[in-house]
């Protein structure tokens, strides 16, 4: 029932915003010298579909999440996962494994949303996601609604796209950072702009002796390049480089895990990804845009295991994307994209080491967006299909089951289409209303298997979402958003398991399931008495079907809330975020026939204190669940109680 009060009291503060803002104005504090990067929370960019034409459906505006660069000065997070953490309904299973951390948004999972940086899709990114350092980007836009259909043939699981960090002046930013199991990180990043040309160039590392007798300890350098350059008016040529280079133990589990994983000692080392991006842009503002993208991407990673053979996994992908954006007239813009897709792993990968695989995706998609004085309309259509040049799947002898060998070599995939339909409408200038619905069809990730062995079939997701903003003067924004998702034919976690290298992997079914709820997101200015707050919260019900039967889904949440406050006094800013997610359960990581593991049902709390010596200089502490809770997001992997963080960040302008 908790869950039902605390939405009631956010209710109730929607409600209520009028009067806190009417108290604000009678608050004067002359000695709030210091203005905090977090003044303002960052927003989607104006809706231009000639400026940014991959932008989505107007109805989707409002469950688009955007962590810019005033929310990563202020929180210092230093990797993707930790930036996405306060976002609404926005979940992280962290785990000691091959990918250290997942993250979904409303519960979305199997397959976990997509990555794209700066506009490019990249197929598999969940191995760095939480080694790439928000220091290289502007911001991150994640949509929280799987309803993209201009950004890449996997919008149907959600995307983040990550837009590449660029200078408009010279600027020179170090920050250092020291803490809990002898953890350092530090980042020096620099960045022009003049005239034709900007750049922006950074170097980083983190380490981490992690719990002790863990077998935690990682390593990892940064680099980030990007250049831009106006090659004619009009015409601007643009490219971003990052590169990783480092390595990675395996943590070892605790009980209740499966008793292979706590004592098994693993680690990558070395661990080298290399992605770019480069990009040819033709804008003729107000008229017309066409972009040509050529994006490459490759991971090398040596793997190492304690009284057995070393393997090596290495995969790479790149793609050629186009778009083109019309103005046909005052109300109208016309989209047309298409892309071409390779990914590959000679090695193999994770649980299919030995096993390559090569699936090329062909898609093309086409949008029209029609603006009639408040309405926004957009509909559009997606076309996709893959070509399997060979996928090795599994071929583990000793493995539960008939399991000798599942292979697919040239084979096409069934050809999947996409339906979206959404608009917005200004009912004055602080009100607004959104809508938006979709259909389409998506094939399953390459590696799931059923229980039959074989990858499942593609499925079907209808999704919708509705929702009403509204912008308050002297206080700030506040949004209230539904979702509902009918997912048909979906690979589904099933109880059954198959044995590779004595652990127990789970095997997928297809069935049914629906995920439906209610999302509610407030933020707020400064207020003149140096306070500013956000607080979401995201209430959601997910059943399944069971052999045909319909039941409530255990393995997904049904609360999270997350809420943070600040407050500046003089040259200091006081911060307080908190996180709530409610009580779930799952088998993985078990020993074969354990009752499901509990988890869950946790709050989180983090405390920050920041001193601006000058403008150009911060100190700052930080105590990350404050309260030591050992709360575990995944079976044998529970956090580590309170860790302290000690910071400096110097800029030069």
């Amino acid at each position: 029932m908790n869950r039902y009060i605390y939405l009631s009291m956010l209710l109730a503060l929607i409600l209520n915003i009028p009067i806190f803002a009417d108290d604000s104005e009678t608050i004067r504090l002359s000695d709030v010298h210091i203005t905090a990067p977090g003044d303002h929370f960052s927003q989607l960019p104006e809706r231009d579909l000639i400026e940014r034409p991959y932008t989505e459906s107007a109805g989707l505006e409002l469950a688009t999440s955007v962590v810019g660069r005033p929310e990563i000065e202020e929180m210092h997070p230093y990797s993707l996962v930790d930036a996405m953490n306060y976002i609404p309904g926005s979940w992280t299973e962290t785990r000691g494994r091959k990918i250290k951390s997942f993250v979904s948004v409303r519960g979305q999972r199997y397959p976990y949303p997509g990555y794209l940086i700066d506009g490019a899709w990249f197929r598999e990114f969940h191995e760095i996601n939480y080694y790439l350092s928000t220091a290289s980007f502007d911001r991150i836009e994640v949509l929280r609604s799987s309803s993209a259909l201009l950004l890449g043939p996997g919008g149907l699981t959600g995307m983040v796209n990550l837009v590449p960090r660029s200078y408009d002046s010279k600027e020179t930013e170090f920050e250092g950072s020291y803490g809990t199991h002898d953890l350092y990180s530090g980042n020096i990043s620099h960045g022009n702009s003049s005239g034709k040309y900007n750049y922006a160039v950074s170097i980083g590392t983190y380490h981490t002796d992690g719990p002790s007798d863990r077998n935690a300890e990682e390593n990892m350098t940064n680099f980030y390049g990007r250049f831009e350059y106006e090659i004619a008016p009009f015409l601007t040529f643009s490219w971003s480089n990052f590169y990783l280079d480092g390595d990675r133990q395996l943590m070892t589990a605790l009980p209740p895990a499966s008793s292979a994983l706590l004592t098994r000692r693993e680690s990558y080392d070395p661990m080298k990804t290399y992605v770019s991006v480069a990009k040819v842009r033709y804008n003729q503002r107000d008229k017309q845009t066409a972009e040509m993208t050529v994006s490459y991407g490759s991971k090398r990673f040596e793997g190492h295991r304690e009284e057995s053979s070393d393997w090596f996994e290495h995969e790479y992908e790149y793609g050629i994307s186009a778009v083109y954006s019309n103005r046909l007239n005052q109300q109208n813009v016309l989209r047309v994209t298409g892309m071409f897709h390779r990914w590959a792993t000679p090695t193999g990968k994770r649980f299919y080491v030995g096993n390559p695989g090569d699936i090329r995706t062909y898609s093309a998609a086409v949008a029209d967006d029609i603006n009639i004085g408040s309405l926004n309309l957009s509909i559009g259509y997606r076309f996709t299909q893959e070509y399997t040049k060979e996928f090795g799947g599994l071929n583990i002898e000793g493995s539960a089951g008939n399991l000798k060998s599942v292979k697919i070599t040239d084979e096409w995939g069934d050809p999947l289409h996409a339906l979206n339909l959404g608009a917005s409408y200004a009912l004055s200038d602080a009100d607004k209303f959104f809508g938006n619905i979709s259909w389409g069809q998506l094939a399953s990730s390459p590696g799931m298997l059923t229980e039959d062995f074989q990858r499942p079939d593609s499925e079907d997701r209808l999704k919708l979402d509705l929702g009403y903003s509204r912008k308050i003067n002297a206080m700030g924004n506040a949004g209230l958003s539904i979702f509902y998702t009918k997912r048909n034919n979906a690979p589904l976690v099933s109880n059954s398991t198959v044995t590779i290298d004595d652990l127990e992997y789970a095997l997928y079914s297809s069935e049914d399931q629906e995920n439906y709820g209610l999302e509610l997101d407030i933020k707020t200015v400064r207020f003149k008495n140096g306070l500013q707050l956000f607080l979401n919260s995201t209430l959601m019900e997910t059943r399944r079907t069971e052999s045909g039967e319909w039941q409530e889904e255990q393995e997904v949440p049904e609360f999270i809330l997350n809420g943070g406050i600040t407050y500046i006094y003089k040259k200091f800013e006081v911060g307080f975020y908190a996180k709530h997610v409610s009580e779930y359960e799952n088998e993985r990581f078990l020993a074969k026939g354990a009752a499901p593991a509990e988890l869950g049902d946790y709050n989180d709390y983090t405390g920050q204190i920041t001193y601006h010596h000058d403008t150009n200089t911060r100190l700052y502490m930080k105590v990350k669940n404050m309260t030591g809770d050992e709360y575990s997001t995944v079976a044998g992997y529970p956090s580590d109680g309170a860790q302290f963080l000690f910071g400096v960040v110097k800029t030069f302008k």
